[in-house]
Parts: C-alpha cells; structure tokens; sequence
C-alpha cells in the first residue's frame, strides 16, 4: 500500500517520527540554554560575562565648600564650612554643549565632600578639561546665598595610586551678603 508518491506508509512514518524527534532535541537543548542563566550563581555569571560588582579603579572628587562670614581682616577666622550643601559633578558629553549631572554628594560637618564618579567616566581622558563641580543647593540655615559665588569650579588631579584616582575642586566659597 502506497501513501505518496510511490513511498510506503512505514518509511513516511519513520521520517516523520525523525523528524519531530530531531526538532524535539533542538528545541530542549535551546530551552536548557535559556534555563542555564537562571542556574549559574550571580558570580558565576559576574566571572563569565567579565564585569561585575568588583570595581577595578576608582575616581573621586573631593572639595570642601565654606561661607565667608566676616570681610572683617580683625577676624581669626573669618570662613565657617557649609554642612549638608548639595553638590554635584557635571561633565560635557563628548561634542555636546549641554551638561550632564553624573554624580552627586553632600558636604560633612566640615564642609567637606567626596563624590565617586561612575564607571563609565573612569576611562575618560581629560576629566579636567570636560568636568566641574557646582553647588546645586545650600541649607536653609547656612548664612551665605548662592548668588555670590562662582557657578563652576574645575577639577584638577590630585592624586593616582592603587586603582584610585582623586580630582580636587578646591575651595568653593560663598560670601555673607551682610
């Protein structure tokens, strides 16, 4: 008995049985390919891909941002730090005008801050040339205004040793408007 063509039932049969057992294997093995992530553990996974949560490098910047209280020469000390300002540290896009906030951080007690700046900048040549820091916001209670300083302070490199770089902006300073 012929089912197509001149060809036999069985060999029709056994064709098609080969058939959906080899696109059966294709289809499993590509389902166990896909099941194969959710067994690795997440350092499997951070070792095999070649990044993760171990930072190679590190780049800070760090500054200290204070309030001239007193014009007075008479005076000790005349700059008091600004506790709890808002900080960040902007850079220009390669070939754009327009800045972008890439990090943030708030001054200390002292008036200090130290902002670690993303991966993707670690590798950027000339930071000093692209990158700033500005004061975004001062406390309520600080004396001094914002209107009176410099919006922008450039960074320039201070230190370079063990994976870490560190940038410096100095000393921003705002002024007592009294």
């Amino acid at each position: 008995m012929s089912c197509f063509c001149g060809c036999n039932c069985n060999t029709l049969v056994m064709r098609l049985v080969l058939l959906v057992f080899f696109l059966g294997t294709a289809s499993v093995a590509a389902g166990r390919e896909a099941l194969l992530p959710e067994l690795w553990s997440r350092e499997d996974m951070v070792q095999v891909a070649g990044y993760g949560e171990e930072k190679l490098s590190t780049v800070l910047v760090t500054g200290t941002v204070l309030c001239h209280t007193c014009l007075d020469k008479k005076s000790q000390n005349p700059s008091s730090p600004i506790s709890g300002a808002s900080v960040a540290v902007t850079c220009h896009a390669s070939g754009k005008k327009r800045r972008s906030i890439l990090a943030e951080g708030v001054t200390d007690e002292n008036g200090d801050f130290i902002i670690d700046l993303p991966s993707e900048l670690h590798a950027a040549p000339n930071l000093e040339k692209t990158c700033s820091v500005e004061v975004h916001r001062l406390p309520r209670s600080s004396l001094c205004q914002p209107g009176f300083i410099r919006k922008h302070r450039g960074i320039r490199l201070s230190s370079v040793g063990n994976g870490i770089r560190t940038y410096t902006a100095r000393t921003i300073s705002f002024m007592d408007p009294k």
